[in-house]
């Protein structure tokens, strides 16, 4: 603690008005935008798949409701007020 009180015993010379600046040339840094990190959404996955990641070792799709291979719970025919059965619509 010591250590760092020595840090802060010495004078700070404020910078004053800063009109009285002198005007800065050396180089402009201008970022590309297109190299700019997206915030939104999930992190990008960075690590190394392996044949336990892969999609084709789960197996095929099955619907959590009607238990049939091939589609997911939300394009269900089987789900109440589909029109996806193709039933008549006059009757």
């Amino acid at each position: 603690m010591e250590e760092i009180k020595k840090v802060y015993r010495a004078r700070f010379k404020p910078l004053g008005n800063l009109a009285t600046w002198p005007v800065y040339q050396g180089p402009r840094n201008i970022p590309n935008p297109h190299l700019k990190r997206v915030s939104k959404g999930c992190p990008k996955i960075t690590r190394f798949l392996n044949k336990m990641d892969m999609h084709d070792m789960r197996g095929p799709r099955r619907c959590r409701l009607c238990g049939g291979q091939g589609h997911s719970r939300s394009r269900c025919p089987h789900r109440a007020g589909s029109s996806a059965s193709g039933g008549d619509h006059n009757s």
